[in-house]
């Protein structure tokens, strides 16, 4: 029982088939939808509950009131006179995301910005600049990151 932290907090309360149906049930969620929860505290009255929704392959992506839903549907089977509280993150996907070669070269055009000035200006090597903007190289996360804020502004 791997799926859900915190997840042996409900010893006292479900059997250990119970809890393995849970913890297949929850390693379900993670598979198909990228969603993780996290149990914070457990009494046989109330159960508090995280669940996260990180980023998924499908870019498809649930809101909180959905997946409050699910995490009540999932949990509410097997603890049906239980309060339950959950705390919802759906996912927000990082600014930087939009930053691609053609938004590089947009943008560039736009403020009048060279390869040269970003050098001077960030103490990046020209070269490497240079690659990004053409595709030549891909980007990590921190570099696309370093160009949204630097174009962005």
């Amino acid at each position: 029982m791997k799926s859900i932290p915190g997840i042996e907090k409900l010893t006292a309360i479900l059997t250990t088939e119970q809890l393995e149906k849970l913890d297949r049930s929850a390693q379900r969620h993670i598979e198909m939808s990228n969603m993780s929860f996290k149990i914070l505290s457990a009494t046989e009255r109330n159960l508090e509950i995280e669940v996260v929704q990180n980023e998924t392959k499908s870019g498809r992506y649930a809101t909180e009131a959905t997946l409050t839903s699910r995490t009540k549907e999932l949990f509410g089977k097997f603890l049906p006179d239980t309060e339950l509280n959950i705390s919802a993150v759906a996912y927000s996907p990082s600014p930087a995301s939009v930053v691609t070669t053609a938004w590089l070269e947009q943008k560039m055009q736009q403020k009048g910005v060279r390869i040269k000035q970003i050098a001077f200006q960030t103490g990046i090597d020209k070269q490497a600049i240079s690659d990004w903007v053409t595709g030549k190289k891909s980007m990590s996360q921190l570099v696309k990151a370093m160009f949204y804020f630097y174009l962005s502004s």
